[in-house]
């Protein structure tokens, strides 16, 4: 059964304009499940068991208790068995839950943190024109809590590897990093979790990540978009900067990107602070962890690939040039920040530059020598023709004067 919460949360969400893709993400169910619950006008009601009925001589008393036990059902229902309640502690459970969320929502407030103590952490996408063909980008964006002072890059991905990247890109922007990070729940950070948020299963590589530079982990609460709405309202501000223009690369958006973060988002009067964030971030900049001097985390993203006949390995959409005699040959394609690794057996056969793009290709001539001149000429047992055995067959053997005739129409 959908959950009224739920239907009121994903509602919510589309009304803002969000895809049903990331609306998925962030409540924790499938897109069908999204789907299905937008296309229910009304929210589930909540029906009364019979054994609600056991409750209302008592419903007064419940209401009064609550806020002075911390809305804890168990303590409640201890209360009411010693008044002669006869029914079950489900009963009383079901009953307090909708008290207890009203009383949460209730006591919402916007939360500041102080210098230093917390960041958080989104993706957002937009589709933009580089080198006059349209792409979708995938925008990075980290926030500072406190100063609000951001960093945001553009990529073609938002797999692991890109995304432990731009953490690092965004550690050396700030000159180190905060104690805490918040995250939505992408499978980069969080593989599963139960709809309360109590239990959560992490990413292992994400979570090495974070004990390697001594950061602490949040996953925001399911329902609670409001505990990450800094790090959202900066990800719609890099969105209306980026509309409408056109780069000639994605290293052009990029450089787009941090000279109007520096000259313009950095030095923008906050909303919500009333103070410029380059101001208040020098609160708190000497605060920061420092990862100076520590190296870069190492990940390497590895996949199996056999070379084609045209040479080539397909990694990312972007083919990479192989040495002719590993045609047909299993190949472990490797990737190292900007380069791209290819090895057969363990020993290292090319290394690329990696392409930073998409459908691009990187080639190397000397990897076609011999194919086509030289000593190692295709046999002609490698064409794939067949022309069948070959006929002997006896020719007459005729004198010249006979052919003579026919030209002179000699002979009938």
């Amino acid at each position: 059964m959908i959950k009224h919460e739920l239907w009121h949360e994903i509602h919510s969400r589309f009304r803002l304009k969000e895809s049903k893709k990331s609306i998925a993400r962030s409540v924790g169910v499938s897109v069908q499940t999204v789907r299905k619950i937008l296309k229910q006008d009304k929210a589930p009601s909540y029906t009364r068991s019979k054994q609600d009925g056991m409750l209302v001589p008592y419903e007064g008393f419940i209401r009064q208790r609550l806020p002075a036990v911390g809305y804890c059902a168990r303590s409640v229902y201890e209360e009411l068995v010693e008044q002669g309640y006869p029914g079950s502690y489900d009963t009383v459970k079901l009953f307090v839950r909708p008290l207890r969320r009203e009383a949460q929502a209730a006591a919402t407030v916007r939360f500041e943190t102080p210098p230093g103590q917390q960041s958080q952490v989104d993706w957002g996408q937009c589709w933009s024109v580089l080198a006059g063909k349209r792409f979708k980008v995938h925008l990075f964006v980290m926030t500072l809590g406190y100063s609000r002072r951001m960093f945001s890059k553009g990529t073609w991905n938002e797999q692991l590897p890109t995304f432990l990247r731009s953490h690092e890109e965004a550690f050396d922007h700030f000159g180190g990093l905060t104690h805490e990070y918040i995250y939505d729940n992408p499978k980069t950070v969080v593989l599963s979790r139960d709809l309360e948020g109590r239990r959560v299963k992490w990413n292992p590589t994400f979570w090495d990540f974070s004990r390697y530079y001594g950061f602490r982990a949040w996953a925001h609460r399911p329902y609670r978009a409001q505990t990450k709405g800094k790090v959202e309202s900066g990800v719609k501000y890099v969105k209306r900067y980026l509309r409408g223009k056109a780069f000639e690369s994605l290293e052009h958006l990029n450089q787009s990107l941090a000279n109007w973060i520096a000259k313009v988002a950095d030095n923008r009067i906050h909303g919500t602070t009333h103070r410029k964030p380059i101001e208040m971030f020098a609160e708190e900049q000497d605060l920061l962890i420092s990862h100076k001097g520590k190296p870069r985390y190492h990940i390497q993203d590895r996949a199996v690939r056999h070379v084609a006949r045209d040479c080539m390995v397909t990694f990312e959409t972007n083919r990479y040039s192989v040495p002719r005699r590993f045609v047909g040959k299993p190949v472990e394609v490797q990737t190292d920040r900007d380069h791209l690794l290819i090895y057969y057996q363990g020993q290292l056969v090319v290394s690329h530059p990696r392409c930073q793009g998409k459908y691009q290709h990187e080639i190397k001539k000397e990897h076609y020598f011999g194919i086509f001149y030289g000593e190692d000429l295709p046999s002609v047992a490698m064409l794939h023709f067949d022309h069948g055995p070959l006929i002997q067959q006896d020719v007459q053997v005729r004198d010249l004067a006979f052919y003579q005739e026919l030209v002179e129409g000699g002979a009938q």
